[in-house]
């Protein structure tokens, strides 16, 4: 019999339980990597966006862990390219809430596609940014982005100035969002924003449920176009069959 120093022993386990553990893990998620991918890129204002790790889809397509964006979903050999127009359509709505939430819950769902489309038109993600179907002209290749509010609250300035740091009393505002062309949805998405400014957070109890919420759309549609204009022209997506 040979035995084996504990040194030797302790170096083997060493160098084999990682790989077990790597193994395991894999076989728990069920997730396939798109292989080495990368998910931080620095912007030109000095930025770095983190868009998440990269992962294929059990239906196809390639799903994005974004820390800032859920469900993130992107069809195969889809990049944002090749549009003349992009059509964002009037935001749709399925949330409950009170009837003296109204008013801001228009209001939120009007200023979502006004920061939408003054983003898009800002960073020059696409030739043309319309609003009404009206101004979309014939013959063009279009892309259709619509987004529907699925939970919504306008909060509270007194809650929040007991409890608002801790998020008590912000606003809250969740919507789905997906691109389509023609019937063929290409992307996929959801974001969630409640009172996430330091300003919100520290002084919120000053501020208007509106101002508040406004910040909040911002920073979805910073992220949204942020992960856009990455895959669009950082991180080109793969065509299918290369």
């Amino acid at each position: 019999m040979i035995s084996i120093p504990l040194s030797a022993r302790s170096a083997v386990a060493f160098t084999v339980l990682p790989a077990l553990l790597a193994l395991a893990g894999c076989a728990s998620t069920g997730e396939k990597s798109t292989g080495s991918q990368p998910s931080k890129f620095k912007m030109d204002d000095g930025r770095t966006v983190n868009i998440g790790r990269a992962t294929a889809a059990s239906g196809g397509g390639t799903n994005y862990k974004s820390p800032h964006i859920d469900n993130v979903w992107l069809a195969n050999g889809f990049d944002f390219n090749g549009y003349d127009t992009l059509y964002l359509a009037p935001t749709l709505s399925t949330a409950k809430f009170k009837k003296d939430e109204q008013r801001l819950h228009d209001l939120a769902g009007e200023n979502l596609q006004i920061e939408l489309a003054r983003m898009f038109t800002s960073r020059k993600l696409f030739t043309n940014v319309v609003t009404r179907a009206s101004d979309i002209q014939p013959g063009v290749h279009l892309l259709k982005l619509e987004n529907t509010i699925v939970e919504y609250a306008k909060g509270g300035g007194a809650a929040r100035y007991f409890v608002g740091l801790y998020g008590g009393g912000q606003p809250v505002l969740r919507a789905q969002g997906k691109m389509t062309e023609g019937d063929k949805t290409l992307f996929s998405f959801e974001v969630r924003r409640s009172g996430v400014s330091a300003g919100a957070r520290m002084g919120g109890a000053f501020m208007k449920d509106e101002d508040i919420q406004l910040e909040d759309i911002r920073s979805m549609v910073l992220d949204l176009t942020d992960f856009i204009e990455i895959i669009a022209r950082r991180l080109p997506a793969k065509k299918e069959g290369t």
